[in-house]
């Protein structure tokens, strides 16, 4: 690969449909002869949502209603450095990219994305917290404003330095979203610790696995969540997340 672009997005919510991105964050990066990404440049801006913030995220971000009035996102600049990039990087992927695939500005481009927090084996590597700043505080870093854009980009450029060569090759790698569908209430801290996700609008545990996890997989779910009364249900993704 040549060129590559971290990105992160805050947001008024957690629905792409019904809520604004308020800030964006792009950290570009080039790999050289060494196979160590090293930084070009970054971006940063904020947006009015044309809404009020709610407290929580007031709270978790630190913005205010103060600082998006008038703000823009120059979407040139976004698509430019996106454009030339070979890979997009996010931390939990499918959350940024739920947002930019609704930019008009951003339409037809056609990007391959990787998640830092998927595809790259933490577990293996004895780190069993994935979220970022956690991620950054176990190898003996902190992010300082955390849930700024710019700041999340900077904190996973520092992650996946060691880590870019499994990063890109396990983001090629097919995929699959399994369902614990019907798995008893009782199994969700079993489910949680596993690393599913709750999805309130279908009301179900789900993870995203490559295809080489899903026999290991299926049988912690038969013997830790269903124990024969019952499966999960598999659907394949497409190749770039």
């Amino acid at each position: 690969m040549d060129f590559g672009v971290i990105i992160d997005v805050e947001t008024t919510g957690l629905s792409p449909t019904s809520d604004k991105i308020i800030e964006i964050g792009l950290l570009e990066f080039q790999v050289g002869e060494s196979g160590k990404p090293h930084l070009l440049r970054t971006y940063g801006a904020l947006q009015d949502p044309g809404t009020e913030l709610s407290a929580d995220i007031i709270r978790i971000t630190g913005l205010s209603d103060a600082m998006l009035a008038g703000q823009q996102i120059n979407w040139a600049i976004v698509q430019e450095m996106l454009a030339r990039a070979s890979v997009v990087v996010a931390h939990n992927a499918d959350f940024d990219r739920s947002f930019i695939d609704r930019v008009p500005e951003l339409a037809g481009l056609n990007l391959h994305w990787a998640c830092s927090m998927r595809h790259i084996d933490w577990r293996s590597k004895h780190f069993n917290t994935l979220a970022l700043n956690h991620l950054a505080a176990d190898h003996g870093f902190v992010n300082p404003f955390a849930h700024r854009a710019v700041f999340d980009c900077a904190t996973t450029f520092r992650l996946i330095g060691d880590h870019l060569h499994e990063l890109v090759a396990r983001s090629h790698e097919r995929e699959y979203l399994v369902q614990a569908v019907g798995s008893p209430f009782e199994t969700k801290d079993i489910l949680r610790q596993r690393g599913y996700r709750w999805d309130t609008d279908q009301r179900v545990w789900s993870r995203i696995l490559a295809e080489s996890a899903l026999p290991e997989e299926r049988q912690f779910l038969q013997e830790q969540v269903y124990r024969g009364r019952g499966a999960a249900i598999e659907r394949q993704l497409s190749a770039s997340l």
